[in-house]
């Protein structure tokens, strides 16, 4: 049996304890195993739609599954595969104008993952995981049987498959043989490194190769046979390498493999190993090598080449992105086309670092770069493509959402890429939102940036758009908050229609009430959050306990920070993993409340961060006290990962409130001395700064009881369980009220149903015990009995 450890501290001591998992109210059962979120995408013909709804959470069987910590990953030695998430329960594909309706389900013990039409729309390719192993399985559109390939994928680095061009099949990564190479026996040896005189700072990282036997090991494990696989299952071996990566030229007849080679690293994430390109024939010739990656152990930028990719909109062109040796610039495109016997061409040199490049069908090119040092970022329009002289299009605060003009909407060219979308007039296409977050589409001259609105959503839903079909229409989504994401088509003579309608996961919480509030902290910084109370209250019963939810983030203006980037119209879900459930047991929720710690003249945010923070907090309880809603003293606050770093220090520097939930935290700085969150500078070039902002070194001061939740396998950067474990241990060495609590195989984000239902009900202990139940509050229990 699994036994969640429990360590507690009260008024006395209590020994470790082990306690079973446990279920909260039922309410909260209901809400976890409620209905799935939906999400839809389109063939490139606009002819099939995909519906996927999202799977439950696994249960807690799933996560204990072997598994090895090699390289930055958490692999899962059966089923070959690392970091795959939850996946989809269901997987529905419908003919938009034909009678035609199919249905995957995920059976016990499968996920279902990256379902693909074929460019001909006469295949649905489905990746199926189960617990042995990771496949995929061939719906055909035009009967409805299905088929499975007979090799298992190499997952390891993700699901990696390909659909060839004229849809007889595709290429995959997939496991050299059907068993898992065998992990090798622990071996007593020590364990050295040295360093080589050069500063290399970096983040602190866990998971990672600890010897030459880890290494062996991993290599084993990413050791894949790349391969190409008929629709009728005949397949035949491309090659066979360590592979990170694939992808086959637009016209199918290379593919760029990127490998990862020697030395590895005990000190950063295999996505910094070395990397060796080269381009194959599907033959499984070597053509060409296509140059390497170097080993990057460092925060700073990669040395060399850091992208290599194929240019969408050529047959067989390759391009790539180096660091420039020129001091006048940063980067440098470069583009080698096929037969790969010419020198490489430059193509451009970037003033700022390069960030993304978009290509047209046509010479049209939109380049993004970005200054870290500033924050800020830029797009470049090329209109006849590099060379030609390019039009500035806009420059940004990378927080400052209002001044992006939009996202080039994609479209699929003759090659099955992904291309800017153009008008017959040479204008593209944008979508965004603009100040009031209604959702806008444009079209842009590429050789003055100007734009002429073409739609706008409505002002009272959340309207998203999707794709634009090739006759015109537009799919799009619309939300309430109390409806959920429904899928609707706008079409050419402007009207429109409902394609899918859904109804609400979870009705039970379709009667509470929820408002945003606006408010302002003592220097004029405008603050806001979604206010939830329970069905049937009114503020003139009185107030009620309340749970706070927040994560501070940093600005560099006080006008960035007060932008709203979440449309009020957006429908809640009540996921169990936020506060938000808890309204349904009578208290009043205060969420995504506003926690800016914003630059100050020449200083950087964290000089100023427990203030402000403060700040921050002593708002939101006056706000919740004068509206009638909170009394003080009778307010908890919680938050998850830097969430819950700002409730140990907001414990630790003010008496604003009764107890703390904080889950995934890291309270100790010194633990992390090259940077956290946005802080670059480190430990030893501003002790006191980290010393501040650790609330473990303030643990004396903490005066409310505290509950701290971590996943034991937690691998986030920074925040692994020795953060939760010293900090309960330093409140209990000094007397102070905590609980912790410990989750068996659990990561940052804990998934599994039995340690979802363990956390509601634990913080719903917790509140119980150190929030007082108001009068308001037990009269909406004795109306909720009474029903």
């Amino acid at each position: 049996m699994v036994r969640i450890w429990l360590y507690v501290l009260g008024c006395w001591i209590l020994p470790l304890q082990a306690l079973t998992y446990q279920q909260p109210d039922s309410r909260l059962v209901q809400l976890t195993d409620a209905g799935s979120s939906a999400d839809w995408q389109v063939s490139a013909s606009g002819n099939w739609l995909i519906q996927t709804e999202t799977a439950a959470n696994p249960a807690l069987e799933v996560l204990q599954q072997h598994s090895v910590g090699l390289a930055g990953l958490q692999i899962n030695l059966a089923q070959l595969s690392a970091g795959l998430g939850r996946g989809y329960q269901q997987i529905n594909v419908q003919h938009l104008q034909q009678q035609k309706r199919y249905q995957i389900v995920a059976q016990a013990h499968q996920r279902l993952f990256s379902p693909r039409l074929s460019p001909d729309d006469n295949w649905l390719s489905v990746v199926v995981a189960e617990q042995n192993g990771v496949f995929i399985e061939l719906l055909e559109l035009k009967n409805g049987k299905r088929k499975r390939l007979p090799q298992r994928l190499n997952a390891v680095l993700g699901i990696q498959y390909q659909w060839l061009a004229d849809s007889s099949g595709l290429i995959a990564a997939v496991a050299p043989s059907g068993s898992t190479p065998a992990e090798p026996a622990a071996a007593a040896q020590p364990r050295t490194q040295e360093t080589t005189g050069k500063k290399t700072a970096l983040r602190t990282l866990q998971l990672l190769l600890q010897s030459e036997s880890d290494a062996a090991y991993f290599e084993q494990l990413i050791q894949t046979k790349l391969v190409r696989i008929s629709t009728r299952l005949k397949s035949s071996v491309i090659a066979e390498l360590p592979l990170h990566s694939f992808s086959l030229s637009p016209d199918n007849r290379f593919i760029l493999t990127q490998r990862i080679v020697r030395p590895y690293s005990y000190r950063v994430r295999y996505s910094n190993f070395p990397r060796q390109a080269a381009v194959y024939n599907l033959r499984g010739e070597k053509i060409a090598e296509a140059g390497e990656l170097a080993l990057h152990e460092s925060s700073k930028t990669r040395d060399g080449r850091r992208i290599i990719a194929w240019q969408p909109n050529q047959p067989a062109t390759l391009y790539w992105v180096e660091k420039s040796d020129d001091k006048a610039s940063k980067d440098a495109i470069w583009q080698w086309p096929a037969p790969f016997s010419a020198e490489p061409h430059k193509l451009h040199d970037t003033a700022w670092r390069f960030k993304r490049l978009l290509w047209s069908d046509n010479a049209l090119v939109v380049l993004y770069e970005s200054d870290a040092d500033t924050e800020q970022e830029r797009g470049w329009i090329f209109p006849a493509g590099f060379g030609s002289n390019a039009q500035l299009w806009y420059q940004r605060n990378t927080k400052d959402h209002q001044a992006l003009p939009g996202e080039p909407v994609l479209t699929i060219n003759r090659y099955q890429q992904q291309v800017i979308q153009q008008t017959d007039s040479g204008a593209f296409l944008t979508t965004g939102r603009n100040n009031t977050l209604q959702a806008e589409l444009y079209t842009v001259l590429p050789q003055s940036a100007e734009r002429q609105l073409i739609w706008r959503s409505a002002s009272d839903t959340e309207d998203t758009m999707l794709q634009i079909l090739p006759h015109g229409d537009i799919l799009f989504t619309r939300q309430t908050p109390a409806q959920p994401p429904e899928l609707f088509k706008l079409a050419t003579d402007g009207t429109t229609s409902r394609l899918i309608a859904r109804h609400h996961p979870a009705p039970a919480y379709q009667q509470i009430t929820q408002q945003w509030l606006e408010y302002q902290r003592s220097d004029g910084v405008k603050l806001s959050g979604r206010l939830y109370l329970p069905a049937s209250y009114d503020v003139s019963m009185g107030p009620l306990p309340v749970l706070m939810w927040a994560y501070p983030r940093e600005y560099a203006s006080a006008e960035l920070a007060e932008q709203r980037t979440v449309p009020a119209q957006r429908f809640v879900s009540f996921r169990p993993n936020s506060a938000q459930p808890y309204v349904a047991l009578g208290y009043a929720v205060f969420d995504q409340v506003s926690m800016p710690v914003i630059s100050k003249s020449a200083a950087l945010p964290n000089d100023d961060f427990l203030p402000q923070l403060t700040a921050n907090a002593e708002a939101a309880v006056d706000t919740l006290v004068k509206l009638g809603i909170a009394e003080r003293g009778n307010i908890a606050v919680g938050g998850h990962s830097y969430g819950a770093f700002m409730v140990a220090n907001l414990l630790a520097h003010t008496d604003l409130f009764a107890a703390g939930i904080a889950r995934s935290g890291a309270y100790n700085r010194s633990l992390t001395p090259f940077g956290f969150q946005s802080e670059k500078r480190s430990l030893w070039q501003n002790t006191a700064l980290y010393t501040a902002m650790s609330p473990f070194l303030h643990a004396d001061r903490i005066e409310a009881p505290l509950l701290l939740i971590h996943g034991e396998a937690d691998a986030n950067s920074g925040t692994f369980p020795l953060q939760s474990e010293r900090l309960f241990d330093a409140m209990q060495g000094l007397g102070k009220a905590a609980r912790l609590v410990l989750l068996p195989y659990e990561g940052h984000h804990y998934q599994a149903r039995e340690s979802v239902l363990h956390v509601l009900w634990e913080q719903q202990q917790w509140l119980a015990r150190h929030l007082n139940a108001t009068p308001a509050m037990q009269l909406l229990h004795a109306t909720t009995l009474a029903e």
